[in-house]
């Protein structure tokens, strides 16, 4: 049975027993009701026009809010357009512009009328434009002690992006109303557009209409009621008391059982939304009552069904898609359609460049699949890692692995974050050597370099094929401080050192000459940082022991990973990490070589052995002294430097 038909038939019965109860009553007692009844009519007709009011302030508030934060996004949006480009601002030049003061000075409408504007300022509370042309040039931040509550939003305007509120102030007829407030900064500029308006102007009119219809109702319900209690006026006289109970007893127990069919299936469900609300996809309700409840109770179980089919599916297409793109730029393509646009911006970032020494050599004679798992053995340590100090992860090539810390979103301390996270991975070696050692697989050293600058970052490509990725000088500058690194080695710009120079250990500091830049650029080297990471790499074994005797060693120049000469030489000190050698011939600092050991036949030894030129100075007569240090190092060479030096 329908709602309409149980309430159709329930509305006749009530009848039936109120007609019958009135031949029972006196005039007093209808006329009790009769008052009562208006009571009752003036009090509901209140408590649903006060519960309409705020509705209607809630939805229109809302509504006013989204209109003025769209306002601003508009004229922030043509502001950056009519911009472009420009380097310099000059304010005065910039207000003799009709055309950008149209942009700049917008009125806000609601359909009664104005009710708020648009101005723009600085980023230091300079105002370019504003509607009353007296103000212009002034800062806002001057009126601080008259309006705390505006200049606290301004304030924050400076630092972020997006910034929204209220503030109360007095009319003409001095009530006090709120203002709401919305301010957005204008990419690729120093300016802020302030969208304003008066709230009030967008509930009260309708509150208004709402407050006269109301009276008009109660005033035909009052008619109603009181022309009703005169026609029955002349009617309720012949009931008799018993009657009057036990037709006041039937209808008191069928109004039990008929709100009790309609209540109890509405509070389960009731029920249901609020779990759903709290995040139960999965609860479902009884689909009993009437025909149209069992309806809607039987959508609201599809409903969770859905949601929760959702649910599983966008955790999926996260899950999968964070395989290959950074978790945060999931977050940011998920939650957001402009995310998906094409274009970039200028923003400071922290490069972290890191690289494997000598591992296409120690890989030659494996096996495909073999040096798959060797290289996923390491990435996916590093990449764990990088996650977990909130790297984007842009490229991974080969052996090496490019990220950066500040972005998509903003990151206060990321050259720490980033130098901390270079420390952590090289402390992590120790544990993915020990795993290959145990599998009789090649010991992997690596190289990282860290340098802080502004590069553009952004999505890149085309349509079908876009990339988030940064791209600058500053991310070439990294993979030139990553190329004098060293096995077990960070090294940090001069940017990076002055932001982290006081958390930091410092190892050597070395002047080098950087390809494209001109003049020579000082290098850091980072052996460990202070709290909250704590993180210190543990000490190498570096000071030279002259050896007993000299080992000789075809060595090998290597440029671009073409050996361009090779010359004889001959090991003359050693220590874990660096040797000091003689040679015939010419070689230049921070240059790569190649060293092969030769047995007392003169036969090489099938390992190698890579490192980097770190000092050269003439020696004795037509020979050179070079000081190495080891890049890359075979498993079955590195006993043979311990013994050498007294440590196996």
């Amino acid at each position: 049975m329908s709602i309409r038909t149980q309430l159709l038939l329930s509305y006749l019965v009530l009848i039936l027993l109120l007609t019958a109860g009135l031949w029972a009553v006196a005039d007093r007692v209808l006329e009790n009701m009769t008052q009562g009844n208006l009571k009752f009519s003036e009090q509901g007709a209140m408590a649903i026009s006060s519960a309409d009011f705020q509705t209607a302030q809630k939805i229109l508030t809302a509504y006013g809010e989204y209109i003025v934060k769209d306002k601003a996004r508009d004229v922030a949006t043509e502001l950056a357009h009519v911009l472009a480009g420009r380097k310099t601002f000059n304010y005065k030049e910039l207000r003799r512009d009709p055309k950008l003061r149209a942009i700049a000075l917008q009125t806000i409408f609601t359909p009664q009328g104005p009710a708020g504007y648009t101005d723009l300022y600085d980023r230091h509370g300079y105002i370019l434009f504003h509607p009353d042309p007296n103000v212009e040039g002034r800062n806002q931040l001057d009126w601080e002690k008259q309006f705390p509550e505006t200049t606290a939003l301004i304030k924050r305007s400076f630092k972020e992006d997006n910034v929204s509120g209220y503030f109360t102030f007095f009319d003409k007829e001095k009530k006090e109303k709120q203002r709401y407030s919305v301010r957005i900064h204008v990419p690729g500029t120093p300016f802020i557009v302030a969208a304003i308006v008066n709230i009030d102007e967008y509930f009260l009119p309708t509150q208004r209409r709402m407050q006269k219809a109301s009276k008009e109702i109660i005033a035909q319900a009052d008619q109603a009621i009181a022309k009703h209690a005169l026609e029955m006026e002349g009617t309720v006289k012949m009931a008799g008391l018993l009657a009057g109970v036990f037709f006041s007893l039937v209808a008191g127990l069928f109004g039990i059982y008929f709100a009790a069919s309609i209540s109890r299936p509405l509070r389960r469900l009731q029920k249901g939304v609020k779990e759903v609300g709290e995040g139960n996809f999965a609860v479902a309700v009884p689909e009993k009552g009437a025909r149209e409840v069992m309806r809607l109770a039987h959508a609201f179980n599809l409903l969770g069904e859905k949601l929760s089919d959702y649910i599983a599916k966008r955790d999926f297409i996260r899950d999968t898609f964070g395989r290959y793109v950074t978790q945060e730029v999931v977050k940011r393509l998920l939650e957001s359609d402009e995310a998906l646009a094409l274009g970039g911006e200028i923003r400071e970032v922290s490069v972290l460049i890191s690289d494997l020494r000598g591992f296409t050599a120690l890989t030659a004679d494996m096996e495909p699949a073999e040096v798959v798992t060797f290289l996923n053995r390491y990435l996916g340590k590093m990449i764990d890692i990088l996650t977990d100090y909130r790297a984007v992860i842009d490229e991974i090539i080969g052996d090496g692995l490019l990220a950066f810390f500040g972005a998509p979103e903003p990151m206060e301390d990321h050259p720490v974050k980033a130098v901390a996270c270079a420390l952590a991975m090289q402390a992590a070696m120790e544990e993915v050597n020990a795993l290959n050692r145990a599998d009789g697989l090649p010991h992997l050293e690596m190289g990282i370099a860290v340098n802080t600058g502004e590069v553009v970052v952004g999505n890149i490509g085309s349509e079908r094929r876009t990339k988030y990725s940064v791209v600058g000088a500053h991310v070439n500058m990294t993979s030139r401080i990553e190329s004098y690194a060293v096995g077990g080695q960070v090294l940090i710009g001069a940017a990076t050192f002055a932001r982290v120079h006081n958390l930091i250990d410092l190892g050597e500091t070395m002047e080098v000459k950087l390809k494209g830049v001109p003049g020579k650029t000082t290098l850091y080297e980072v052996t460990g940082i202070g709290a909250p990471y704590d993180i210190h790499l543990p000490e190498r074994y570096e000071t030279l022991t002259p050896l007993a005797e000299k080992i000789p060693v075809h060595l090998q120049r290597i440029s671009e990973k073409v050996v361009i000469s090779e010359t004889d030489a001959w090991i003359v000190q050693l220590s874990e990490t660096t040797a000091l050698l003689t040679l015939e011939g010419e070689l230049g600092e921070w240059e790569d070589i190649r060293l092969l050991l030769l047995d007392a036949a003169g036969q090489e030894n099938p390992e190698r052995l890579y490192g980097k030129v770190t000092a050269v100075k003439p020696g004795d007569g037509r020979h050179q002294e070079a000081q190495i240090r080891f890049t890359s190092v075979s498993p079955q060479i590195y006993p043979l430097i311990r013994a050498a030096i007294g440590l196996a």
